[in-house]
């Protein structure tokens, strides 16, 4: 079963740089549960993104399982 999508979203004055969105699949175990959803990051490099993802997921206590895409 998947949990319902999870979207966080950076907030801040605008600026030059470009704001992407990282689309994943998270966990958390006993019990087990499922999260896709869709991430707002930094970089649009995927091993940036999938760093920047996997530390913001860690501090609520998900997993990251996979980057699937990075949109902007």
């Amino acid at each position: 079963m998947l949990a319902a999508p999870v979207a966080a979203i950076v907030a801040g004055p605008a600026s030059a740089q470009t704001v992407c969105v990282a689309e994943y699949k998270a966990k958390q175990d006993n019990p087990l549960r499922l999260q896709h959803g869709e991430m707002a990051v930094a970089s649009c490099d995927p091993a940036r993104a999938a760093d920047e993802v996997r530390v913001k997921l860690a501090s609520r206590g998900w997993i990251l399982l996979k980057i699937i895409a990075v949109k902007g």
